[in-house]
Formats: C-alpha cells, structure tokens, sequence
C-alpha cells in the first residue's frame, strides 16, 4: 500500500508548491464532501479490491458503539502484500498517534512491530501489545506466506473510523495508495492527528501547521463517499 516514491513524491511536491508559491492541479479523487450526505460510504467492512495489497478492514466498535472511549478495527493483511519498508509486507510508514494509544492483538498469524526502534512480534494468544501515544511506530506481517488478521484498539476513538474508510476509498478510486496526490495525504494525516515520522517532526511541525491549511482550500481530509 505504501512505497518510498510515494512519500518521495509527496515531499518535493510539498517542497516544490510552497517554494514556487503555487498550488498544483486538484487533485483527481473527489474534491468536496457531499453536504448532506446522500452516500451510505463503506459502512463497516471494506477493502481495496483494486491494489495488489487488498487489506481488507472492519470496524467491530466504532465510536458510536462505545461512546467515543475506543475504536476497535480489524484488518486482513494478505500475504505478500506490499510494504512502505522493503521485505516488511504490509508495513504503513512509520507514524505517530499524537494523542491516542494503539494496542495491537493477533488473530492469526504472525505479527511484527517496533516502537521507538524496539522491535517485537506476537502471534495468537499473547498478550496485546500497546504503543502510547506520542511514540513513533510501525508494523507488519512477519510471515509474507501466510494471510495476517490483526486488531487495532485506539483509545480514545476520536474520528479513527473514518480514517480507515478515507484511506481505504481513495486507495480503491486511485487504484493503489501510491497513486493518490501526495498532497491529499497530507490533508488527511494531519486532519487525523497523525504525524508521519520518517521526516523530521520540525519539517513535518511546518508542513502541517503553516501548509496544510492553504491544501485545505484544494482538497478535503475525508469525503462522504466513503465515510457516509
């Protein structure tokens, strides 16, 4: 789902518009939230059936369930799905959840983690693995022949859910993650309170806080044809 041209690309774009001071073509996916919403979004299981990763997620306990406390949402990590690290399938890029905590619990298969450069793995039955909020993270399938199934627990659920769903439909409309405008991701990463941590929290402070509201004007942080 994720590749290093595709974070190369999202910060010389960055680079390049605040630079020339311009802004570059909207981007192709869909440019504004439907107001109200007449789209029933992906509900509480869905995938990319298009990229070759084909995750599929499902939210068992949305915010709505549990009163905002905590999200709880599976995903099918495919073996041998493509990986943001060379040789670890599936892996996101290394992030940071500046105010929620993410547990992880197996549910088959072998799973992999490091945090803060620490690394772990667990397999069904051990003991949830927790990352606190604020420390940089990543994860991945540690066994690319066989199908991964993993639970995230976010605490406090705050608007998680549709996250997964914003990230999941542009994936599906772009055909990979990778062909989605760098700078839409940027809108939505920072929406969510997720900091992307392999580039310097100074450059990622500016990007987010000076950057990110100027991109708000050309793209939105999630749209109603995937969130509903």
């Amino acid at each position: 789902m994720w590749t290093q041209k595709n974070l190369a690309r999202l910060c010389a774009c960055a680079v390049i518009a605040v630079g020339a001071g311009i802004l570059p073509q909207r981007s192709t996916t869909p440019t504004s939230p439907s107001s109200p919403s007449k789209h029933p979004g992906l509900g509480r299981v869905f995938e990319n059936s298009v990229s070759g990763d084909r995750s599929r997620f499902t939210i068992l306990e949305g915010a709505e369930d549990t009163l905002g406390e905590y999200l709880r949402v599976e995903e099918l990590i495919r073996a041998g799905s493509p990986g943001f690290e060379k040789g670890k399938s599936g892996s996101p890029p290394l992030h940071v959840h500046n105010h929620q905590q993410e547990c992880f619990e197996v549910r088959s298969g072998s799973f992999s983690y490091q945090m803060e450069g620490v690394e772990g793995r667990l397999r069904p039955g051990d003991k949830a693995a927790c990352i606190p909020a604020g420390k940089r993270h990543n994860f991945w399938n540690a066994d690319n022949a066989t199908d991964l199934t993993v639970v995230y627990t976010l605490t406090p659920a705050l608007t998680s859910g549709r996250f997964f769903q914003t990230l999941c439909g542009l994936a599906q409309d772009a055909g990979t993650l990778d062909n989605v405008n760098p700078l839409q991701l940027f809108v939505t990463f920072t929406h969510y309170d997720l900091q992307l941590a392999i580039m310097p929290k100074p450059v990622w402070l500016v990007i987010s806080k000076v950057w990110v509201p100027v991109l708000q004007l050309y793209w939105h942080p999630y749209y109603t044809k995937y969130t509903g």
